[in-house]
């Protein structure tokens, strides 16, 4: 079961995203409901360790194998969900993550991929071009030049 609670006053969310990088473009991915572009990822299940959910979630999302290298950030994110109409609270681990194999890369700089009844779109983007785009939370593009060392704390409010 996601850990996803939903209240009178929005939703409350633990969450894992993993940053691949290929040289210097970064994965990012949208979907139909969505305005903007993500990190992939997605809830993370009770009793699982993050480092187990964002692999998981990736072998799900994108049908590949990844190690985790370390995490970035750990995120406390409010906004509002227009395609929902929830507010929502979430917390996030970002872990930047290793390809294991290059089978990824035989997709393109722009795929889809279905998933269940929904499809996402997913692209590879030129680090430098990261803040011409959408991106959220904001935080991601900001720091994408510079990844910490060391695990950041960040909070995003839209």
């Amino acid at each position: 079961m996601d850990i996803s609670l939903r209240t009178g006053e929005g939703r409350f969310n633990y969450r894992v995203a993993g940053l691949l990088i290929d040289k210097s473009r970064l994965l990012i991915m949208t979907d139909e409901q969505s305005q903007h572009y993500f990190i992939p990822g997605g809830r993370v299940l009770i009793n699982e360790l993050s480092e187990d959910a964002i692999i998981r979630e990736i072998r799900e999302e994108l049908n590949i194998e990844v190690k985790v290298n370390r995490m970035l950030w750990v995120s406390e994110e409010f906004f509002h969900e227009d395609y929902y109409n929830e507010q929502f609270h979430e917390i996030c681990f970002y872990y930047l993550l290793d390809l294991v194999d290059k089978k990824l890369m035989s997709k393109g700089n722009k795929f889809l991929i279905e998933e269940g009844k929904h499809s996402n779109t997913f692209m590879w983007v030129e680090i430098e071009n990261i803040s011409e785009l959408d991106l959220r939370p904001d935080f991601v593009k900001n720091n994408i030049s510079k990844l910490p060392r060391e695990i950041k704390h960040m909070v995003s409010k839209h």
